[in-house]
């Protein structure tokens, strides 16, 4: 009898050691403070930055670019969204300003979640839309997509925001009540909705990337064979998709490197490690934020009005050429020119004064040559 019990207190010892061994395996999310204080600085800049870019912006394409194309349609609604997602961010600053802790409920916490991940997949979806927008009107210029007017681009970007809305609609679904207020929880056991959330997350990503770079390659391929590196729009144009790319770049694949490794972490039970990429995850995403903020550079690059636009408001046209003819002057700036132009005006200058004067006299002595 005093052997079964050992026997049995035994097998009870060892199988409460699994259960902890593999609740051990289990690796939780430890909260940091560094990741706070740096976020929380970070998206204040951006949210400045992205209204007071994308608020001219808006006003430019509204009020004075005329008349609009296809390619000003897509800039707009990536304007739109851009300056939806960044006015969401100041409830994200309080969020990390109280190490994230949500005070505003449930019901906000879904709208706030919402508004950033649809109007973040409506910024890449619109990216896109400019730079097949580029590569139709430089490689099949006579298609019909590429002379599309302005209410059928309309009509695709209402198509484009429907679908989108769709795609992000399960973040309006009820969830549980939490004093947490986060879209993505990379490496633990969530529902089939985030799962869905987390992969479209990535898909987008190689989705659009995909896209972009055949965007990209075909159009070097075919100014290249035509001879067209010379002219202007095939230029801008490889301007617009170089722009595109670096953005897209810096602003995204972060997050996607440190999700993929957030996610292999949690899958081999890394436990340091999956906590160290899973923050270094969190703060990536403030550079998709970063998104909203650079975009005004590539609106200067697809739109050439924009930037004379900008600069008419602003009135730094006007103050950088006074500068600039203040610091060189004519003479300064293209010496050889100026001699020229002088000479020829002292030329002109001779040959009208020689025509008034007697067919004897000589201008430059003011006296009569006697034959």
């Amino acid at each position: 009898m005093e052997v079964q019990a050992e026997l049995a207190a035994y097998g009870t010892a060892d199988h409460s050691q699994q259960m902890m061994e593999g609740e051990d395996k289990s690796c939780s999310l430890d909260h940091s403070p560094t990741l706070d204080a740096f976020l929380a600085p970070m998206l204040g800049v951006e949210f400045a930055l992205g209204l007071v870019g994308n608020g001219l912006a808006f006003f430019i394409f509204c009020f004075h670019t005329q008349p609009w194309t296809s390619n000003v349609v897509f800039l707009v609604c990536l304007v739109i969204a851009d300056l939806l997602l960044v006015i969401n961010l100041p409830l994200r600053v309080d969020y990390y300003l109280l190490q994230e802790k949500w005070r505003f409920g449930t019901s906000v916490c879904q709208i706030n979640l919402f508004m950033i991940s649809t109007n973040r997949t409506a910024s890449v979806v619109f990216l896109t839309a400019i730079a097949l927008n580029r590569y139709l009107k430089v490689v099949q210029p006579h298609h019909v997509l590429s002379q599309a007017s302005v209410g059928a681009a309309a009509w695709v970007a209402g198509g484009l925001w429907g679908g989108i809305l769709l795609l992000n609609g399960h973040l309006l679904l009820p969830m549980n009540s939490s004093s947490t207020c986060l879209s993505y929880q990379l490496g633990t056991d969530s529902s089939p909705l985030q799962h869905w959330h987390e992969a479209l997350f990535m898909l987008k990503f190689f989705l659009t990337l995909v896209l972009i770079l055949f965007a990209v390659v075909s159009m070097w391929r075919t100014i290249r064979r035509r001879g067209l590196g010379g002219q202007a729009g095939p230029r801008r144009a490889m301007h617009v998709l170089a722009v595109v790319v670096a953005v897209y770049t810096i602003c995204f694949l972060p997050s996607i490197i440190f999700g993929i490794m957030t996610v292999v972490a949690f899958q081999l039970h890394a436990c340091r490690t999956f906590n160290t990429c899973s923050q270094l995850f969190h703060g990536s995403l403030a550079f998709t934020y970063l998104n909203s903020v650079l975009d005004p550079v590539l609106y200067c690059f697809s739109s050439p009005s924009f930037l004379r636009q900008t600069q008419a408001l602003l009135g730094l046209t006007s103050c950088w050429r006074g500068s600039f003819n203040k610091k060189y002057p004519p003479s300064a700036r293209c010496p050889q020119a100026t001699r020229k132009a002088e000479a020829t005006l002292k030329m002109k200058a001779w040959g009208s004064a020689a025509g008034k004067q007697w067919p004897g006299h000589s201008p430059d002595c003011g006296q009569h040559n006697v034959p």
